[in-house]
């Protein structure tokens, strides 16, 4: 009989364990923590993970988490931002209270430190920097979106209590996606409220995210705000960019029975509030996730459109490559079902220096300094979790 193990327990595990990882939906249906290695494929592509999910063993329909980097740009000397998968020697089900693989032992003491902020550095010139997507596209109708992003550092004199960190993400971000990897002294944080796509016996679910604006002190000027977004041109212009790609991207996968409602809906997060349409269909017998995923990544709610323009403006404007950023994050089991969602509202953490990451869909019609402000409302699910962690005596 398995144990039940509490969320403590399995966060002080996951705080000492050299390879651990958690992920969890926003609708309670599915939380997950692995510890420990049985197998691993560093640098992973999508045909990579093809056929090293070919040799797995099969026992269990033990699943596999990680993820793809968002480019072909490499981030030197990291073992986990180019892309990673791993599957853990016990995968423990929180939900259906099962545990995969060889059972562990708990850690019941971890140890905690007295951490201060010694440096918060800022991509300030990100504005004039945009401005140049900004003009071209004024210039070229045929460009319409790109997506661009941008990286906050902040020094940490200690390390991060990662059992902390856990509870604070689960109380914080209850309406978003965890990720939460961990791999040779690295970690990857995501509190992502959109999904790339999610595959069960078949069924495909995918959603367009695109459209911004904040949250309101009370439930009258939220409400106020949410209708704002859902009348505003720019926001409705960029959000049915993205659905319309979708679409089109999915039908060319041969993908069936396509659901696509006419109109978006509100998705609220914490900080911020967003247009969202779901989408659903039936997947084709001879396609895959792995291959819809692929198809999907990335959709022009993170690189933009046309892509091969967006792409390009990407790796031209923004300072540093993304790596996991924004690029195709989740879990699979053996029999091809899973789910992978977007890797933004995330955090990249190593050897102290916790680096941020946050993007805005950019339009001929937008406004630099408003998208600046736009990007900070989205770092700062990251932010929380690092002020939690901050001694202010």
């Amino acid at each position: 009989m398995v144990k039940f193990l509490t969320e403590e327990e399995l966060q002080k595990t996951f705080a000492l364990a050299n390879d651990a990882v958690y992920f969890a939906t926003p609708d309670g249906q599915t939380k997950y923590y692995g510890f420990g290695k049985q197998a691993e494929l560093i640098g992973a592509s999508f045909a990579q993970v093809k056929t090293w999910l070919a040799t797995l063993k099969n026992d269990e329909n033990k699943p596999v988490f990680g993820g793809f980097a968002f480019d072909k740009q490499q981030i030197a000397d990291s073992k986990l931002m180019n892309g990673y998968f791993i599957q853990p020697a016990v995968v423990y089900d929180v939900i259906n209270h099962e545990m995969l693989g060889l059972p562990i032992d708990l850690v019941r003491q971890t140890t905690t430190f007295d951490t201060n902020v010694m440096q918060i550095t800022d991509e300030t010139d990100w504005p004039s920097r945009i401005q140049t997507a900004i003009d071209d596209m004024k210039q070229n109708k045929q460009l319409e979106k790109v997506v661009l992003g941008r990286q906050r550092q902040v020094t940490l004199s200690d390390p991060l209590d990662e059992q902390r960190l856990l509870s604070k993400l689960q109380n914080s971000q209850s309406t978003s996606y965890h990720f939460v990897l961990k791999h040779c002294g690295e970690l990857f944080v995501s509190a992502t409220p959109e999904r790339l796509v999610k595959v069960t016996g078949g069924q495909l679910s995918t959603a367009a995210v695109a459209g911004t604006i904040k949250r309101g002190a009370d439930s009258v000027s939220d409400q106020a705000l949410a209708d704002e977004l859902w009348h505003d041109s720019k926001n409705r212009v960029e959000h049915e960019t993205v659905v319309a790609e979708i679409k089109e991207r999915l039908q060319a996968a041969n993908v069936k029975s396509l659901q696509v409602p006419t109109e978006p809906q509100i998705l609220k997060t914490p900080q911020v509030q967003h247009l969202y349409t779901p989408i659903t269909g039936q997947l084709a017998s001879d396609s895959s996730l792995l291959e819809i995923a692929a198809e999907l990544h990335p959709t022009p709610a993170l690189g933009g459109k046309p892509r091969d323009w967006a792409l390009a403006e990407i790796a031209q404007i923004e300072k540093m490559p993304r790596g996991l950023f924004s690029g195709p994050i989740g879990m699979m089991t053996m029999d091809g079902d899973g789910e992978f969602i977007v890797g933004i509202r995330s955090m990249w953490y190593r050897k102290n220096l916790a680096t941020l990451f946050a993007g805005a869909g950019i339009l001929a019609a937008s406004d630099a300094q408003m998208e600046y402000q736009e990007t900070g409302l989205k770092l700062l699910p990251m932010m929380n979790l690092l002020k939690e962690q901050i001694n202010n005596d």
